[in-house]
């Protein structure tokens, strides 16, 4: 889950949005992402939250989050190499 909003985050280096599309982009991004995460939650465990559920969605957080940093720069990379051929394409 936290990989496809990385890519929401690159997409929205690549496509420059407004506050109001960033608003709606992130309110169905957590609307999806808490409704995958509650039918997970109720199909593994015959819907009670448990503990080591919540420990195992916390600890792959953090753990993405160092991760993270290396799909930052992979996207910020992409988004230079882009926007060099947009300005290599209108000089033409």
């Amino acid at each position: 889950m936290m990989a496809a909003y990385d890519g929401i985050r690159i997409f929205r280096k690549i496509i420059p949005h407004s506050n109001a599309a960033v608003a709606v982009e992130d309110l169905v991004y957590w609307l999806l992402s808490g409704v995958c995460i509650f039918q997970m939650l109720y199909q593994e465990n015959s819907g009670a939250i448990r503990g080591f559920a919540i420990a195992a969605v916390v600890l792959g957080m953090l753990v993405y989050l160092q991760f993270s940093k290396i799909v930052k720069k992979i996207g910020k990379k992409l988004h230079n190499s882009i926007k060099k051929v947009i300005i290599n394409f209108k000089s033409f």
